[in-house]
């Protein structure tokens, strides 16, 4: 029993709040709430620890309102078991006081996975015990005058290591982290991506092997990534032509041991059991291998592709296998499991309990959005993480003030991620990358043979939202990009809308309007608010404006958030005002009243491109 004084209900006097574990509750995660105000009580039963914990954080979000509880009861379940978002570290290091935050807004909105990219070919953020070099040289980006020192800058990291393109987590501040999230009933999900992504580790593990090479040839050989006589000539994705791991060498798989079984031991020593390690298994170069010795001597035959498939299947076997003696379940992005044609390599090639696919190409005019469902239907539990609705690394709006990259689509806001139908992808076909129209025929054909239909629905775990951070070089950077995107994509992981089972298009898409429309007021005039309270700098969408009889009418995103107008951008006021034809700038307050959006100016001709969305 807990006793809270709470002001702002219908009573001020104390009220007992009682929590308990009820096993009669049907989900995992569920939850009751039950509101006596005559009896001054609340009851929160959960199947759970982590039912209670959202029991009470509906409790709370009843109470932020500000106003009087009537009695009620809720009854009420997650829609999806994996309620993720996923946070590159490496590409810019993100200090442990931002993930602690961003996990307090997690549990705020009941997500429950964080899945922590540590490495990458721009960093290796983890420590890691017998192996220095990768925090030595593998964490640092700066300009040096011998090999083995540090990364090349890149990503506006600059020439000095002391800036957002250096850092790393110790192995107590990993350990903290854990700590942390286990308290919010969140699971860590580590991910050091291979065979390709992984230029941090191989300079690292070179640097090791010039350390100990002339003393001990076996302990320089040990970790080694590389095969010397590769003379395979590439370029990944991101122009690196030395960032692809050897899966024809020993050593690779005794590197990849090693991680897994520190992983394990920081894990268990800080109460937060490793379930799932991610491999990453994305973009590796097409002809990463092709002339590699090592790989020569392995006897494979057929043309480049295929070998490049042949030798990617048996490096996601022996992985699977070192994480399976480990007693894990594995993870990994889709196309480390693709064998072709939008289908994955057979699910029975892996011992592990659950193979989790994060399924993120679904940029749609190039015809892989299928993966999802086939890897489903092929029994592998799959993570929606469609790029198009789910990258929060891309900007809000198609403007060039605003900060993101723009390759899957050309902007992705709050409207957007909130309209997702992650139980019926091909709904979601809307647009190319550049905006030009496109039809559900013009994706799956005319008989829809291109868009295998979903046969397994109970292996869709869930859906997870991304911010990769090759744009991301503050504390501010990355609140702005996650929120307020983060509460869109937690009403989408959690509840299933009504609108999403309607079948025709148009009162679809009208009740998913009426459904925003309710969603963007309770952000504007509630949720925002919660978030300044933490000191989450989300956000704030720049107003919009219209002409109405020789006035200028304000308008926002999100109802409830203040607009102000200005003359000069100096002076501002916040009244509606007549239109004389000069320049008026407007901006929008933060809910707190403390920030401003950025500033735009009125245009009676332009104004529609101000978006109304967020």
């Amino acid at each position: 029993v807990y006793n809270f004084d709470i002001s702002n209900t219908a009573s001020t006097n104390g009220v007992n709040i009682y929590l308990s574990v009820n096993n009669t509750i049907p989900s995992i995660e569920g939850y009751t709430l039950t509101v006596n105000p005559s009896e001054k009580s609340v009851i929160i039963n959960g199947k759970t620890n982590a039912g209670v914990l959202y029991g009470v954080q509906s409790l709370l979000s009843l109470l932020s309102h500000g106003r009087s509880i009537s009695q009620m009861e809720i009854r009420d379940e997650p829609r999806f078991q994996y309620r993720g978002m996923f946070i590159d570290v490496a590409r810019n290091f993100i200090p442990k006081t931002v993930l602690e935050k961003l996990m307090d807004a997690m549990t705020m909105y009941k997500l429950n996975k964080l899945h922590l990219h540590l490495a990458d070919d721009e960093g290796w953020r983890i420590e890691i015990n017998d192996l220095p070099e990768l925090i030595e040289v593998g964490s640092k980006r700066c300009h040096a005058e011998k090999k083995g020192v540090c990364l090349i800058p890149q990503l506006g990291s600059g020439p000095y290591n002391t800036t957002s393109g250096s850092g790393f987590y110790s192995i107590q501040d990993y350990k903290d982290i854990l700590s942390y999230a286990k308290k919010r009933h969140i699971e860590v999900i580590p991910e050091i991506d291979m065979p390709g992504h992984a230029r941090a580790a191989i300079i690292s593990m070179e640097a090791r092997y010039r350390k100990y090479n002339t003393t001990s040839i076996n302990q320089a050989q040990k970790y080694r990534l590389i095969d010397p006589d590769n003379k395979s000539h590439f370029l990944s994705v991101q122009n690196f032509k030395d960032n692809a791991v050897n899966p024809c060498i020993e050593s690779t798989y005794d590197f990849i041991d090693k991680i897994v079984s520190e992983l394990k031991a920081m894990h268990s020593a800080a109460g937060h059991p490793l379930n799932v390690y991610h491999f990453g298994g994305d973009e590796v170069a097409h002809t990463a291998w092709v002339n590699s010795t090592k790989c020569h001597q392995l006897h494979l035959f057929g043309d480049a592709e295929s070998i490049r498939n042949e030798l990617k299947m048996l490096f996601t076997q022996r992985v699977a296998n070192i994480t399976f003696n480990h007693g894990l379940n594995i993870a990994g992005w889709e196309d480390g499991f693709n064998a072709g044609n939008g289908m994955p390599f057979n699910r029975g090639m892996y011992q592990n309990h659950q193979v989790y696919s994060n399924a993120w190409d679904n940029v749609w005019e190039w015809g892989e959005a299928r993966r999802a469902y086939n890897y489903a239907n092929s029994g592998y539990k799959v993570i929606m993480s469609h790029a198009t609705h789910l990258y929060f690394d891309h900007p809000y709006e198609p403007d060039p003030e605003e900060r993101g990259l723009y390759w899957a689509p050309r902007f992705t806001d709050s409207y957007k991620t909130f309209g997702f139908l992650p139980d019926n992808l091909y709904e979601n076909i809307d647009v190319t990358r550049m905006g030009v129209p496109l039809s559900k025929s013009d994706v799956c054909g005319v008989n829809n043979n291109k868009c295998p239909p979903l046969l397994k629905p109970e292996n869709i775990a869930g859906v997870q939202g991304h911010l990769w951070s090759e744009t991301i070089l503050s504390e501010d950077n990355v609140y702005y990009m996650v929120f307020p995107r983060l509460l869109a994509l937690a009403e989408r992981a959690w509840h299933k809308a009504p609108w999403e089972s309607v079948a025709e298009n148009i009162k679809r898409n009208r009740d998913m309007n009426n459904d925003w429309d309710n969603f963007a007021e309770t952000l504007g005039k509630k949720e925002l608010n919660r978030l300044d309270s933490i000191g989450i700098k989300y956000r704030i969408p720049p107003p919009g404006g219209n002409l109405d009889g020789g006035e200028i009418k304000f308008n926002t995103a999100f109802p409830g958030l203040s607009v102000e107008y200005s003359s000069n951008s100096q002076t501002w006021n916040n009244r509606t005002i007549p239109y004389t034809g000069s320049p008026v700038f407007l901006r929008t307050k933060s809910a707190d009243g403390k920030r401003t959006s950025r500033i735009v100016q009125f245009s009676p001709i332009k104004s529609s491109a101000l978006h109304p969305f967020g």
